[in-house]
This record gives structure tokens, C-alpha cells and sequence, in this order.
């Protein structure tokens, strides 16, 4: 397993209780699941770091156009994707 895939399901396991925060947490790592590994690296590294999509498109060796694609992908998804479950 690779550091990112091993720290990410790291991160799923301590977010596994039932707390408000860690709920969120979890659910936002679910849909995060779903995308695609480009389409999450480049979300997360545009919208969660603050990368540039130049960064961006650098690290995924893909052109500008095709990072911001991906970005956009990204985020319809997450927001398309809604509440999945209740917080208590």
C-alpha cells in the first residue's frame, strides 16, 4: 500500500466514531472516495492546499486545462453528493 493510500485509510479509521465533527470528517473522505485519484489529488491540492492548477498540473504531469477539468469534476461531485447520513 502506498504512504498516501495508507495514511488516508488511517485517517478513515480515526474518524470512525460517532462524533458531529468526526461524522462530517468521514463523510466528506466517503465522496472523496468516489472521484477518481486524479480528480481528488487536484481538488485537494487546488481547493484544500491552495496549490495553483500550474502546481497542480505540474504534479500530474497534465496540462492546465485538463487539471482544471478535474478540479471542476471535483467539485459537482462533492457538492451533487449532499448530506449522506445524520450527524448526531
Amino acid at each position: 500500500m502506498d504512504p498516501i493510500t495508507r495514511t488516508y485509510e488511517w485517517l478513515r479509521r480515526q474518524l470512525s466514531t460517532r462524533h458531529t465533527v468526526d461524522a462530517v470528517w468521514a463523510g466528506f473522505l466517503d465522496v472523496l472516495d468516489e472521484l477518481p485519484a486524479e480528480a481528488r489529488v487536484a481538488f485537494l491540492m487546488s481547493d484544500i492546499f491552495d496549490a495553483s492548477i500550474d502546481e497542480v498540473a505540474m504534479l500530474l504531469r497534465k496540462d492546465a486545462a485538463a487539471c482544471h477539468a478535474l478540479v471542476e469534476l471535483a467539485r459537482a461531485h462533492i457538492q451533487a453528493a449532499g448530506p449522506r447520513r445524520a450527524v448526531e
